[in-house]
């Protein structure tokens, strides 16, 4: 590779650039939209389980002053006598205290807002409450919930007050809400966002309950006057995220703040990941970038070796068929003799019939014979070595392979290779092309020679498979390494060192086209098997186009 070199290495930095350019690109742009996507998703989801929890804290809030209110109503709905005495008031009412114990005090006004009876841990003073706007409100609308205040007992608290709505006489019932069971109704009992602060002020801003219990209430929020909206308002600033919404109850407004950094961290942390991901993906990325571009330029260079020894393949096939041409006269020359050998024999027998002495006899017949013979494999030789169409013919496949094995005979006899037949009887004709045929089962004939090398043998069997003619040739050679067994089809692809590789390649197409198969059977230490498949009747050539002339046997 060292005149290559300079060349593979333009092409491996052009490789690597290409590869690193395909796969970091996308990598960068297709991560950094969807960093930006799943960030901005996360923060949207983020913030809308926010306006959820800020909701369901309003509706709990909501329930509760609905339930508060609807225990009022089931209260001054008792007979008249009941919430006028006294005496019986109070037996009532400590009832009512212990079933319902967010009730620290109960009252009931007449329709001149005269106090009739009291009940509770520190019951005001009897005095007329006519003038107050509670009472004015509670028997104008039935219902009544005053903002945070004090009181007589100087204790936070919420007013409620309902309207009897049985018949006469007209009364108002009253009951405070103790401004503890605020603060602790604004923390939900499901796990939610940690909040900095939570708390209800009125219409003019004053704090009427916190979720952190040593926070001042009935104090300004600095919040400007809330005018009525639907549903949940949110306002982002660079401290916080702070969400607010009106109660249907009540005219107060619920707030929430949020510390971005605390509620969007996860989404910095997917951002550091995604980061990270990058840069860890970048890494494999790049030493895959580099494995691969490795492994192309040696391929690139294997291909190389390989178009060299097609190359020299392809002079030594050059010059082979140039010196064939020239040795094609040079047989025929050589056919002509042995046929005037032929004749002289046969002269010499007749001429000297009676006279000649029995050796003398016996070696003008050998002779005879012998040009005879040699004569006739020439004649098949040259016929082999010219050019033909093919044909489709009636070939008896047992013949075929006696006559390439006839040709390797000296060869297989130099070597010691003893060729063992297993042929069924009467094993039929097949309509095939006979020269393809024939050039296939040389092939294999000769990788099984070199498989044996010495000493050896190589085993024929030939069955009759129905409509199909099998033909396995197995040798006893030291048989196909396991790494190799997967490229011994592959063209050009050889482990002698005079090989072409295409001697198993060239008869597995031969055999294709033919409507066939060729597969390795089996291989190991004790020899290698192959099995060749033909069908009885020609169904044509698996290459569409090829014309083929087609005779019938004679």
């Amino acid at each position: 590779m060292k005149q290559d070199y300079p060349h593979f290495r333009r092409l491996w930095n052009r490789v690597v650039a290409a590869l690193m350019g395909a796969a970091f690109i996308p990598l960068i742009v297709i991560g950094g939209i969807f960093s930006f996507y799943a960030v901005s998703i996360f923060k949207d989801r983020t913030v809308e389980m926010l306006v959820h929890d800020t909701d369901t804290r309003r509706k709990q809030l909501d329930s509760l002053f609905n339930d508060r209110v609807a225990t009022l109503k089931l209260v001054a709905q008792m007979p008249a006598d009941i919430l006028t005495v006294q005496e019986k008031f109070d037996a009532y009412a400590r009832t009512v205290i212990e079933k319902y114990p967010w009730i620290h005090d109960l009252e009931v006004f007449d329709i001149q807002g005269n106090q009739l009876v009291h009940q509770g841990h520190l019951a005001r003073e009897t005095r007329n409450y006519a003038d107050r706007t509670w009472f004015q409100q509670a028997g104008a609308t039935g219902v009544w919930i005053s903002d945070l205040e004090l009181g007589y007992r100087q204790v936070p608290h919420v007013s409620l007050a309902v309207r009897r709505e049985k018949g006469p006489p007209f009364l108002i019932v009253r009951a405070s809400l103790d401004g503890g069971d605020l603060q602790r109704q604004l923390q939900p009992n499901w796990k939610a966002f940690t909040a900095t602060d939570v708390f209800l002020i009125d219409r003019r801003g004053d704090y009427q309950a916190r979720l952190q219990p040593d926070r001042p209430l009935m104090v300004a929020s600095g919040l400007e006057q809330q005018q009525r909206f639907d549903g949940v308002r949110i306002q982002e600033k660079q401290e916080n995220i702070q969400l607010t919404t009106w109660l249907s109850s009540v005219p107060w407004v619920l707030g929430a703040c949020y510390k971005p950094k605390e509620v969007f961290a996860p989404a910095l942390e997917m951002r550091y990941f995604a980061l990270w991901s990058l840069v860890l993906g970048g890494i494999v990325i790049f030493f895959l970038v580099l494995l691969t571009a490795d492994s192309l330029v040696n391929r690139l260079e294997a291909k190389r070796q390989r178009i060299h020894h097609l190359n020299a393949q392809m002079q030594r096939s050059s010059y082979m068929a140039s010196t064939m041409e020239l040795g094609i006269g040079f047989l025929e020359e050589i056919t002509d003799r042995l046929a005037s050998i032929t004749v002289a024999a046969e002269w010499l027998e007749n001429h000297l019939s009676g006279e000649a002495t029995a050796p003398v006899a016996e070696d003008l017949k050998q002779i005879r014979e012998s040009a005879v013979t040699g004569r006739k494999r020439l004649k098949q030789f040259l016929e082999n070595l010219r050019p033909r169409p093919p044909v489709i013919t009636d070939v008896q496949t047992v013949d075929l392979i006696e006559t390439v094995v006839t040709w390797l005979k000296k060869e297989l006899a130099l070597r010691c290779i003893r060729v063992v037949w297993d042929s069924d009887e009467d094993v039929p004709a097949i309509r095939t092309e006979p020269g393809k045929l024939r050039h296939a089962f040389q092939n294999i004939l000769l990788n099984a020679l070199t498989a044996v090398d010495r000493h050896g043998e190589i085993h024929i069997a030939i069955k009759d498979e129905g409509p199909q003619v099998a033909v396995t040739i197995t040798d006893s050679g030291c048989g196909i390494p396991s790494e190799n067994r997967e490229r011994i089809f592959e063209p050009l692809y050889t482990t002698k060192p005079d090989g072409t590789g295409l001697g198993l390649p060239v008869a597995r197409d031969i055999f294709q086209a033919l409507g066939g198969s060729l597969i390795l059977s089996q291989s190991s230490s004790k020899g290698t098997t192959f099995r060749m498949v033909l069908p009885k009747q020609f169904h044509g050539f698996a290459d569409v186009g090829r014309k083929v002339q087609t005779a019938n046997a004679s």
